[in-house]
């Protein structure tokens, strides 16, 4: 397979990104001057100046910090209503917080229900604790908190005026703010600046500190763009700590996609058990009601698993692709507008010299006749399928779309009743997830971890059948999101795409899964050279066999020079790979490839390299 794959890409890629033509991030606006930086996406509208053009003096007291504490400093213990959100707060661990909500307790009479939001140091992730507390608070006040043990708190108030710097900071301390690190601020007030003719130039901004290292000191910032007061900025510092603060457009999109992969990985499971309960009832369909959408719905999903004998020609790996799921969305977006072109190109939108208006509105006319509904539109879709590797797959026809028409048909044979209690049970792996998003998920996750619903797989009823298929859903469209997250631009005119995904296996009745990763980095444009740049590609793959166990491969290629790296988890494993390196290499030179290095490992790889601007930004919940 893997052979197959590279001489794809050595080939001619095929490959189309859905990304293209709707950048990730929106670029900086223009004007005002520019910092170095390594991506268009930082705008350098909002300005701090750096610490080298200044004398460095004290650092700042950061908030609620121990040594800030005096003998006024007011203890109050409070009760963890959740004792598994002690998990958050290390042993001993002295935790900056601020009071979110303070409201009388309608269960516990005399107490006050408190919400806390709590600024981890080490990951800058926000989090919520809720507690209960003898006495009220105020909202916004800061406190530090310590866990005295998995149900109790203790919180300490700091005196008035000791809480936070009452100046405004109009630079930053490095040894509070060490360049890479995050600082989240909300806008407290705006006010224009003039120049000495009177002409507006910019905007005089009041914020402040809400999360991670001196939160609750404010910042004073000049912006060349308004910025309403309430808005939350999410920033990073700089090498010479300026402050570089994502345009607001990029950043709702970076909360979008972040919100996306927390709840796809919480919802998500793998593939096997779903597809092993469809092919029992595709054997045996006496489980079944008799509706002939829903057995055609099933047949058409089980049509788009791929073999393994499909993954070892370029052609068969190439269909695996774009059959995956991935692409479903752009390509009902080209479906839809080839229809509309054919339409149109068939009437005659208005007379010679008619308005532009009139033409657009009958186009949108045209647009909403000929595309029917998506519930109609994707079984129409799966019943003109055909098997992988066969024809060249049609837009639109793909297991992500095959899955979306089985879910639907679900839908139609559950009373609307029951759909509101088909969430599956709390259990080992929802609180593992929710622990790991509150840390800090970001674009990056590859192989995502395996996880089957083994008591839903075993149920005969229509709930669980439909549970499986949303989760299978939900596990395509977070590889989706990866593929979003870590496709990035880069100010110096390079480019990193991904595509990451998963292909479903099916060998008789065993299924099992491989997931891979391709990665294209395009570098910058050279103007003394004629010649377009060559684009490096890397392909991870990784699978778990029962006579092989884990494994995971990569694959680079460079022009036309690869190598490879393959690591496994058992040491037979790698034995085996090992006695077959001499045999890959042949069958690479043969397909006109030159073959740099070929190596085995014990263990797993390190992870898929980093975007930098992934960590000029942290999650905001």
């Amino acid at each position: 397979m893997l052979a197959a794959i590279l001489n794809a890409i050595a080939a001619r890629s095929g490959l189309k990104s859905p990304f293209s033509g709707a950048p990730l991030y929106m670029p900086p606006l223009p004007g005002g001057p520019r910092f170095t930086s390594t991506c268009d996406n930082m705008s350098p509208d909002f300005r701090l100046p750096p610490t080298s053009t200044i004398t460095p003096s004290a650092p700042t007291t950061p908030v609620a910090a121990p040594s800030a504490r005096s003998a006024e400093a007011i203890s109050v213990a409070l009760q963890l209503l959740r004792p598994i959100d002690a998990l958050q707060l290390g042993a001993g661990a002295k935790v900056p917080a601020e009071v979110v909500q303070s409201n009388p307790s309608t269960s516990t009479g005399g107490q006050f229900d408190v919400m806390l939001r709590i600024a981890r140091a080490d990951t800058g992730v926000p989090a919520t604790l809720q507690t209960t507390s003898p006495q009220p608070f105020t909202t916004g006040t800061q406190v530090l908190i310590q866990a005295v043990s998995q149900t109790q708190l203790l919180a300490v108030l700091q005196p008035s005026g000791t809480a936070a710097t009452t100046e405004p900071l109009t630079r930053l301390d490095p040894t509070q703010f060490p360049p890479g690190s995050a600082v989240q601020a909300k806008v407290l007030s705006q006010q224009p600046v003039n120049d000495a003719a009177g002409k507006q130039v910019a905007f005089a901004l009041l914020a402040k500190i809400i999360q991670g290292a001196g939160m609750g000191n404010l910042l004073k910032l000049t912006s060349n763009q308004p910025v309403e007061p309430g808005t939350q900025l999410n920033a990073s510092v700089g090498a010479q700590g300026e402050l570089r603060v994502l345009a607001s457009g990029a950043q709702q999109r970076q909360l979008d996609l972040l919100q996306g992969l927390r709840d796809t990985l919480q919802n998500q499971a793998s593939s096997e058990p779903l597809l092993k309960r469809l092919d029992q009832l595709q054997a045996s369909p006496r489980g079944l009601p008799a509706v002939p959408a829903l057995h055609q719905a099933i047949s058409n999903v089980l049509q788009q698993i791929t073999t393994p004998q499909q993954l070892t020609t370029a052609n068969g790996v190439a269909n695996a692709i774009k059959q995956s799921g991935l692409f479903l969305e752009p390509n009902l977006a080209k479906l839809a507008d080839s229809l509309i072109a054919q339409a149109t190109a068939k009437q005659d939108i208005g007379p010679a010299g008619s308005g532009t208006t009139d033409a657009g509105s009958q186009l949108n006319t045209a647009a909403q006749r000929i595309m029917p509904a998506l519930d109609k539109l994707l079984p129409l879709l799966s019943g003109l399928s055909t098997p992988p590797g066969t024809h060249e797959p049609l837009a639109g026809v793909d297991l992500k779309g095959t899955l979306v028409s089985l879910l639907i048909n679900l839908q139609q044979q559950l009373p609307p009743s029951s759909l509101n209690a088909l969430n599956p049970p709390q259990g080992p792996w929802q609180q593992a997830s929710q622990a790991a998003t509150q840390q800090q998920l970001k674009a990056g996750l590859f192989p995502l971890p395996t996880r089957a619903l083994q008591a839903l797989g075993e149920a005969n009823d229509l709930g669980s059948l439909l549970r499986l298929t949303a989760a299978l859903l939900s596990r395509i469209q977070h590889h989706q999101l990866q593929s979003l997250g870590q496709t990035q631009s880069f100010s110096d005119g390079s480019t990193q795409t991904t595509w990451q995904l998963e292909i479903p296996l099916r060998d008789g009745h065993q299924f099992s899964h491989v997931q891979m990763r391709i990665q294209r980095d395009n570098p910058p444009p050279d103007a003394k050279q004629q010649a377009e740049p060559v684009a490096q590609w890397e392909v991870r793959l990784s699978f778990n066999l029962d006579e092989l166990g884990s494994m995971q491969a990569i694959a680079r290629l460079r022009k036309d020079k690869v190598s490879t790296e393959f690591w496994a988890e058992r040491a037979e494993t790698l034995s085996l790979l090992d006695t077959q390196m001499s045999e890959l290499r042949d069958r690479l030179l043969a397909k006109g490839l030159d073959v740099g290095e070929l190596s085995c490992h014990r263990g797993s790889p390190p992870p898929p390299r980093q975007a930098l601007q992934q960590t000029w930004i942290d999650e905001v919940t």
